[in-house]
């Protein structure tokens, strides 16, 4: 018995041993598992730099060097000087195969400090298990000019553009910014049919084919939906965008080629006899604030998000009841001293005042907690503005600003109704409590405490709500509008607030009459419509200093009604006056700036989150018939 009694608490520590040595190896395998990939490649933009005050991608290439699947996660965080983390993190889901390799993309805003640099933020990825890299610091440029390349990277070289393997090119036209020109020598052998959607809106919305012999000699043949770039035509219009043809190849184009086909582009605006270190891809110059670096002058952005979202956080400012909260202060204070001391000489005894004193404080904290927590309205509410560009399908490509209050603390899921959405809060001093998943099925889960508010940027194709417009009438006289009468359906006139026309260089107001649009008068250049170093002073006040309590401030509506010039310079790109100075549309072209209520479709699609107020610039692109 003794001896069965041995052999059976043997196994028994032999099965307990197996068992835990099977945990073990399973927890060192999950380990493994958990951090068992490597980054081999970082790039930003599309050409290694980044548009400030914009969505930018960054281009991540992971390997999985294992014999084990990997199924993880990887996040992009900011960090303020390389110490505090600020904004949320953006969480991207990785799946590897063994052995294998994949680009893993994400889209972070990159805020501008002054001039053309990104200040002290630095990019940090974590995957694994608290494995952490930084993310090389990234040069900037506001336009991008590349030459799409294989993916293998083994196609020819040469030339002055730099080189993009033509698989990171994105999939949604949210995340094109500050993308020009894209040259191209032979069809995209990789691309699925979203990346090739995507290209063709990005040109109709102003975006720069140049097409180039291949090694055969000859211009690239397009099948597919990109037939459309097949043209006899050395030079055409397609939307808003150019196709361009060069008859030489990519290594032929070196730099005087490429400043003789750009010169009617935007570009950067060098002082007389300056030599860029890149002239075809060049940082622009901040020679106003080298002079002054505490200038906001030419070298900086005035409509960066912060710009409208400071804005929007006014008209959703808790309105406390000051007069309350005032009387309570005094009475409080009256019943700790001399209340409290009054107490004590009427009952000789400490424990009588002590009590007194806590029943007072607990007493007053709710009161205060009560009083002081009467928010906008008593209700959660949702203030944006936007930017909306008609896309040929009938979408709208959107670039929104939106500032959340609630009155109930909760985690909110942020999500709208559309494609390829990028959120993020643009903070540069605070760290959010909140998750990013940007990209085709993008959303925004964060934290917000009770009666306050969260800002967040978005930028995202929607499928439907662009104006028809249709020119029934123009005429012109000495190269300018004499006439034009416009038929329009989606936008109603009584929600509209201000209409203008973009013709050649020139602004013009529109008016609404019998339902329709009539020419009313010439608003100017761009330089004075846009009136950008005005907006320069507007921007440092986006927050509203100097009202208080006591001194009622800008209406919601007066707020809304002073970002209509920011929106219209930040949708054509414009932030200094000698950009103002160099806007032009073809002339067979007008553009439509509508700036009227947001309709439903641009609303946060949680019914949660309350009440939405906004207003949406349109910005619509209407061929005009020959003359």
């Amino acid at each position: 018995m003794v001896r069965e009694g041995r052999q059976s608490f043997r196994s028994i520590i032999c099965s307990s041993t197996r068992s835990v040595a099977a945990i073990v190896i399973a927890w060192q395998l999950m380990s493994g598992l958990a951090s068992a990939i490597d980054i081999e490649d970082m790039r930003w933009g599309f050409n290694g730099k980044v548009a400030l005050n914009r969505f930018n991608i960054l281009s991540v290439l992971v390997r999985n060097p294992t014999p084990q699947p990997f199924d993880g996660e990887m996040r992009l965080v900011k960090k303020l000087g390389g110490a505090a983390t600020v904004d949320a993190r953006i969480v991207e889901p990785v799946s590897l195969a063994p052995f294998s390799s994949k680009w893993v993309q994400f889209y972070p805003y990159v805020n501008g400090a002054w001039g053309n640099s990104v200040g002290n933020e630095t990019w940090w990825l974590q995957y694994g298990r608290g494995e952490t890299v930084e993310v090389p610091q990234p040069r900037v440029a506001k336009y991008q000019r590349v030459i799409l390349d294989d993916s293998s990277g083994l196609g020819p070289r040469g030339g002055v553009l730099r080189r993009m393997p033509e698989n990171l090119f994105p999939s949604f036209i949210s995340a094109t910014d500050g993308l020009q020109v894209v040259a191209l020598d032979r069809e995209p052998r990789t691309w699925i049919p979203t990346q090739k959607e995507c290209f063709l809106e990005w040109i109709d919305l102003g975006g720069t084919v140049v097409l180039l012999h291949g090694s055969n000699g000859k211009f690239p043949d397009f099948s597919g939906p990109l037939a459309v770039l097949n043209s006899p035509l050395d030079d055409r219009r397609y939307g808003a965008g150019r196709v361009m043809k060069v008859g030489m190849q990519r290594a032929q184009f070196n730099e005087d080629e490429a400043r003789q086909a750009f010169v009617s582009l935007p570009k950067n605006h060098l002082q007389p006899n300056e030599k860029p270190e890149d002239p075809i891809d060049y940082v622009d110059p901040t020679e106003q604030n080298q002079a002054n670096p505490n200038a906001y002058g030419e070298g900086a952005d005035p409509f960066s998000a912060s710009s409208f979202m400071g804005q929007l956080k006014e008209m959703t400012k808790p309105e406390h009841n000051w007069i309350l909260l005032h009387f309570m202060f005094w009475v409080y204070i009256a019943m700790v001293f001399p209340g409290c001391y009054l107490l004590g000489k009427r009952w000789s005894d400490f424990r009588v005042v002590y009590a007194g004193l806590l029943g007072t404080v607990v007493l007053f904290s709710f009161l205060f907690s009560i009083v002081g927590q009467r928010g906008y309205g008593e209700a959660t509410a949702v203030h944006s503005v936007a930017i909306a560009k008609a896309l040929p399908d009938g979408g709208l490509d959107v670039a929104a600003w939106s500032n959340v209050f609630v009155t109930s603390g909760a985690y909110y899921t942020i999500k709208h109704n559309g494609r390829g959405a990028l959120y993020s809060t643009c903070n540069e001093s605070e760290q959010v409590n909140g998750e990013i998943n940007n990209g085709a099925d993008g959303s925004f889960r964060v934290d917000i405490p009770p009666f306050s508010n969260r800002e967040f940027a978005i930028r995202i194709k929607l499928p439907a709500g662009s104006p028809k417009i249709k020119v029934d009438s123009f005429k012109l006289a000495d190269a300018r509008l004499a006439e034009l009468e416009l038929s329009i359906d989606g936008v109603k006139p009584e929600e509209t607030q201000f209409v203008n026309a973009l013709f050649g260089d020139r602004f013009y107001t529109l008016h609404w009459q019998n339902g329709k649009l009539k020419l009313a008068g010439d608003a100017g250049d761009a330089a004075s419509m846009l009136k950008v170093q005005n907006m320069q002073n507007w921007s440092r006040n986006q927050y509203g200093y100097g009202y208080d309590y006591q001194h009622e401030g800008p209406t919601v509506k007066d707020r809304f009604n002073q970002m209509y010039t920011p929106l219209l310079s930040r949708s054509l790109n414009v932030a200094r006056e000698s950009e103002a100075r160099q806007v032009r549309l073809p002339p067979d072209l007008v553009r439509i700036f509508l700036y009227a209520k947001m309709p439903a479709e641009f609303a946060v699609q949680s019914t949660s989150l309350g009440g939405h107020n906004g207003e949406v610039l349109y910005c619509v692109d209407v061929p005009l018939p020959a003359q």
